[in-house]
């Protein structure tokens, strides 16, 4: 039987706004265990995250700066470390019971991986894996975080990949604790593409490696 995850586009929204309906459906697979997932992509406002092993000294910049500039910050349950999310990012969240799919965190996490690396080779971009570093990377830098939680086998959290965000954002924070190793961006590796375009894409693509069917929300 295939598996229907039902997708929503919430198109540029505060972060806050996102977060709480990453929990409402959550919240559904919780209460209905017959419900595969939902896919949220979204755009969120400027807006540095602080996982789980975040530290404030990662933070460069002061409350009044962020308040000038209109960056949120927020404290989530996620893990990892510091990041951004902000216009010109990409930013999917699948919400998904694993006991649908594998009750394994290091298999879903290397899938997703995999859904990013398929999409950035489709749109001509070469990428790798880092060895014991979850995300994507081009030569130039990271182009795709990824940070999740998984709770009673339902995960929360997900992708943000850089498609025309201004990367001086990273330069307020030491990003996801890899400040050395630099950011990047579709557009900064010379791609001129469609935010549509790479969401078909990412669909797609997200549709083979899971075996699933999209479905409109």
């Amino acid at each position: 039987m295939m598996k229907d995850i039902k997708v929503i586009d919430t198109g540029k929204v505060p972060y806050l706004e996102s977060y709480d309906l990453q929990m409402k459906f959550f919240d559904n697979l919780i209460s209905d265990k017959e419900i595969f997932g939902y896919l949220i992509i979204t755009e969120p406002n400027p807006t540095i995250t602080k996982g789980i092993r975040g530290e404030d000294r990662e933070i460069f910049i002061s409350k009044e700066e962020r308040e000038e500039k209109g960056i949120e910050l927020i404290d989530i349950r996620r893990g990892g470390k510091v990041t951004f999310h902000g216009p010109g990012q990409i930013v999917i969240y699948p919400i998904l019971n694993l006991s649908h799919f594998k009750k394994n965190i290091k298999w879903y996490i290397e899938s997703l991986e995999d859904v990013v690396i398929l999409t950035l080779e489709g749109l001509g971009i070469k990428t790798h894996k880092k060895e014991g570093i979850i995300g994507i990377f081009t030569e130039k830098g990271k182009i795709c975080a990824i940070g999740v939680e998984v709770k009673k086998w339902r995960t929360l959290h997900g992708i943000a990949i850089n498609h025309e965000v201004v990367l001086d954002y990273f330069n307020n924070i030491n990003p996801c604790g890899l400040n050395d190793l630099g950011v990047t961006s579709i557009l900064n590796e010379g791609k001129k593409v469609t935010r549509k375009d790479i969401i078909d894409l990412f669909k797609l693509n997200f549709s083979k490696v899971f075996d699933i069917e999209l479905k409109n929300y």
